[in-house]
């Protein structure tokens, strides 16, 4: 099966551009994303301490990264964005893995949802991570004193973001066939599964009382938000802020309609015609003495407009 050929290179409205002519513009949130994490990554090792300065360094990656007791400040939640697009400097893997991950899957995601969209689901993903991971932090370890608050490790990378791609893949094409690290064949679905898998036994270690320094529960965070998008056919294109005005329009629109509801004299005069018909037939009924003053004047209001409308 050629490369073009497969489910996810075709396009429908244009039989020859293929996803993969559209993922390779310079445009692509993909691209984007990894070069923001790349240039972040760089910017970052200028701020590692070797010791040199006798003073003490700025911590970039303390002041950009979460710990559980973020969740408990309200001001800084938006460490549980930020965490995201910061990774360990002592280890280079870390980012490599993270945006070759990213690259691979994020292509085609991005190709399925549109840019708009997928770049919505990355950081919506790595928020829920985020908050996710702060909630099993103090779950697990409790509430730290302030001493021990300060020396908590805070938590970084895209990892949450990327295996919920990675599941996004899974839920969009199951059945397709990939290299795990180039060797291992399997299907996307499986990798899927034995990448939450992992996961999840890591977070039993963890909330065991093991100790590691890989967030499982921010993994896992993203993939079940990914599950939950698929799923649940979720979509965060009301988030777009060009469809405000739009929806200033609709709301001034409804609202004309409704006034011209209100002071519609047709509806107005109907109901005054029905009333007649009514009093008339009470008339016919029980006599004309059995009107009330308000009755008799509606009546007598009705029959004056009707005079007027025959002699117009």
């Amino acid at each position: 099966m050629g490369l073009y050929d497969r489910d996810y290179g075709r396009d429908d409205q244009n039989p020859y551009q293929t996803s993969w002519d559209r993922v390779q513009k310079p445009r692509s949130m993909t691209v984007t994303l990894i070069i923001i994490n790349v240039v972040i990554f760089l910017i970052s090792m200028l701020f590692v301490d070797n010791g040199s300065n006798g003073g003490e360094s700025f911590d970039i990656l303390r002041a950009f990264g979460f710990v559980p007791m973020t969740l408990l400040e309200p001001w800084m939640w938006w460490q549980f964005l930020t965490y995201g697009f910061f990774h360990d400097l002592n280890s280079i893997w870390h980012i490599v893995f993270n945006m070759a991950m990213l690259y691979v899957f994020g292509r085609m995601v991005e190709a399925r949802m549109g840019g708009a969209e997928f770049l919505r689901f990355y950081l919506i993903s790595i928020i829920v991570g985020g908050f996710i991971g702060a909630i099993t932090g103090l779950a697990t370890n409790g509430m730290p004193a302030t001493a021990e608050a300060s020396e908590a490790i805070p938590t970084i990378g895209a990892s949450g973001g990327v295996l919920a791609l990675v599941v996004m893949f899974a839920c969009y094409y199951p059945q397709q066939e990939l290299f795990l690290w180039g060797i291992v064949k399997m299907k996307a679905w499986v990798l899927a599964a034995l990448c939450v898998g992992m996961d999840l036994l890591g977070s039993l270690y963890t909330l065991s009382g093991g100790e590691t320094s890989t967030a499982f529960t921010v993994h896992l965070a993203g993939a079940g938000f990914a599950l939950a998008y698929h799923y649940g056919h979720w979509n965060f294109r009301w988030l777009n802020s060009t469809t405000a005005p739009d929806i200033r329009g609709r709301m001034r629109q409804r609202s004309r309609r409704m006034k011209l509801k209100l002071h519609d004299p047709d509806k107005k005069l109907r109901k005054e015609a029905d009333e007649a018909d009514r009093l008339l037939a009470k008339i016919h009924q029980h006599g004309e003495e059995s009107l009330t003053s308000s009755e008799r004047k509606l009546l007598e209001r009705y029959s004056r407009r009707q005079r007027e409308k025959r002699n117009q």
